[in-house]
This record gives structure tokens, C-alpha cells and sequence, in this order.
């Protein structure tokens, strides 16, 4: 199969079998047509799937490791290969496990950074108005660190699945389903954004910008909700408050920070497996051991002995 056609096939494949989002889809189709490109290069370039070799894979990735990619960048665009050779070889496209003689570098993800109780609680306290657009933002933060919710999902829920009982069901990665929960004051901040509203619209999250709302596009959008976060982070001085993902990061290390329980953690957020419990549970490590530390000084310091009052002539 010409190879072009072969990663159309293959995305389409990871869309539609996969569920895989479509920033994904769009990343998977810039690496592997970087890959494309420089074998288009060569001297005797494989047009066709079948044509592609351990000579061909090789210098690909020879190629990366010179071109002064990050290590991120560099496993990322070899991870999707090393993806697509696996189904060709499944399809039969391509001839033997190529996949197989890829490496793929090995990186030790960062450390979630999320924000400080104090943070947190500056942010959840913050006054935003009391307009639509104001009683909106208060219910999407209190949502969002209730829940630790990713983004997509939370502006993917319906009004009508909200209801008194503090808990819905949300539509996460893989299109896999799980119950979150609302604390009381999300459900307060949610009530309230909902009974000042006037329309039928049938989205929990609505864009009130005016360009938006002429098009018919009354969903909030990630980058909507970007913007909001920008905002409030200018006006409280919360500098950590970079993204919608630091309130997920902040949501899980508070719950393991209070609980201890790392699959309970797990459920939550909805990840597939433990091992990406690791970042936080290290977060919470570093604190604890930051506290210890400081207990230590704190009882070693000596102690000022009050002098003794003079006694009364």
C-alpha cells in the first residue's frame, strides 16, 4: 500500500476503533508525515509500505537523535511510528516486525505542579461577578477541582445531567465512562450559574462572547476556558494557575494528600493504570518529607529563656 494512504488508514483506524481525540489524530498525522518526508529523501525511497526496511527505520531515527529535538519530542514522534508499523505488520502492509527495532528514549515524565491549598482555596474564593458570564467561571473552577476533571470532559457534560445528588457521569479517554463527584459548594456554585440562566441551550458550560454566540457557538471551548483562567490568574496572583490541567493535578494531590489511597486517586481521575499515580504520589512524598524537615528545625531551635523580673525595691 502506498504509505501516504496507509497512516490516512491507519488514523482512521485510531479514530474510529481507538476513539483516540482529535489533537491526537492531528499529532500522529504531523510526526508520521515528517517520517514520510525524510524518507522521501533518500536515495532509494520506500513510495510503498512493503518497500520500507530496518536501513529505512534506522536512519529515521539517526536522523532525530541529530536534529537537536528535545527527548520528549524525539519518543514522541518515534512512539507514533513504532504505532503505525505495528498495525501495518497486523494488515499486512508491511513484511516483517519493524517495530521491533526501533528505541524509543527513555524520559522521566516532570512532576505534576499543582497549586497549594492556599492557592486552591484563593482561586475557589475568588469573586467573579454576579452576571452569567461571572456565576459561570465560579461553577467551571469548582467543577473542574471538585471533579478532576480533564477539560474536554467537563465542558462535554449537559445541564441535564447535573442533578441535587452531587454526582454524574462523565465521558473520558477511550470514550470510557466513570461517576464523578461534586463537593457541596460546586453544586451551590452550579444551582446558582443555572437558575440565573434564561436559555435552552442544552450545554452546563455556555460561551458569552459575542462573536462566538453570533456563529451559534454557545458551548464554552477549551480555549474559552483557557482565557478564563488567564484572567484569574492575573487578578488573584495565583502564578501556577497555567492551565485547566493544573486544577486536575491540584484535585488528585489533595485527595492523596487526605486519603493516602492511591486507587481511589486512580478512580477518580479515571486513569487506565497505577503507574501514572507515580507523579503524584511523589508530590505528596516531597511534601511530607518537607514537613518532617521543617518539624526538625522547628524543635531544635533553642528556645529564648525569659529573663527573670528584678525584684521590687
Amino acid at each position: 500500500m502506498e504509505t501516504r494512504a496507509a497512516i490516512q488508514e491507519y488514523l482512521t483506524y485510531l479514530a474510529v476503533d481507538r476513539a483516540r481525540s482529535g489533537q491526537t489524530i492531528r499529532a500522529y498525522q504531523t510526526d508520521l508525515g515528517q517520517a514520510v518526508q525524510y524518507w522521501a529523501g533518500l536515495k532509494d525511497p520506500p513510495v510503498d509500505t512493503s518497500q520500507l526496511s530496518r536501513d529505512a527505520v534506522r536512519a529515521y531515527q539517526r536522523h532525530l537523535g541529530q536534529t537537536g529535538l528535545a527527548l520528549s519530542s524525539r519518543a514522541r514522534r518515534l512512539q507514533g511510528l513504532r504505532g503505525f508499523l505495528r498495525h501495518g505488520l497486523r494488515e499486512g502492509w508491511v513484511g516483517e516486525d519493524l517495530a521491533a527495532h526501533i528505541d524509543i528514549p527513555r524520559i522521566s515524565p516532570p512532576l505534576p505542579k499543582p497549586l497549594t491549598t492556599t492557592e486552591a482555596r484563593l482561586v475557589l474564593n475568588y469573586d467573579h461577578g454576579g452576571d452569567e458570564a461571572g456565576l459561570r467561571d465560579a461553577a467551571l473552577l469548582h467543577f473542574l477541582i471538585s471533579t478532576g476533571c480533564r477539560i474536554s470532559e467537563a465542558l462535554s457534560v449537559k445541564r441535564a445531567q447535573f442533578s441535587n445528588e452531587g454526582r454524574l457521569v462523565v465521558r473520558g479517554k477511550g470514550s470510557k465512562e466513570r461517576v464523578v463527584h461534586l463537593t457541596p459548594q460546586a453544586s451551590v456554585a452550579i444551582r446558582t450559574y443555572l437558575s440565573a440562566r434564561h436559555d435552552r441551550e442544552p450545554a452546563l458550560f455556555l460561551n458569552y462572547d459575542r462573536s462566538s454566540t453570533a456563529r451559534g457557538q454557545r458551548q464554552l471551548t477549551s480555549a474559552g476556558a483557557r482565557h478564563i483562567l488567564r484572567r484569574v490568574r492575573r487578578e488573584t496572583g495565583v502564578e501556577g494557575l497555567k492551565s485547566p490541567h493544573v486544577l486536575r493535578h491540584t484535585t488528585a494531590t489533595e485527595l492523596l494528600t487526605i486519603t493516602g489511597n492511591v486507587r481511589l486517586v486512580q478512580e477518580v481521575l479515571g486513569h487506565a493504570n497505577l503507574n501514572t499515580m507515580q507523579g503524584y504520589t511523589k508530590v505528596v512524598d516531597a511534601a511530607r518529607v518537607a514537613a518532617y524537615q521543617e518539624l526538625a528545625e522547628r524543635l531544635q531551635k533553642p528556645r529564648r529563656l525569659k529573663e527573670p523580673e528584678s525584684p521590687a525595691p
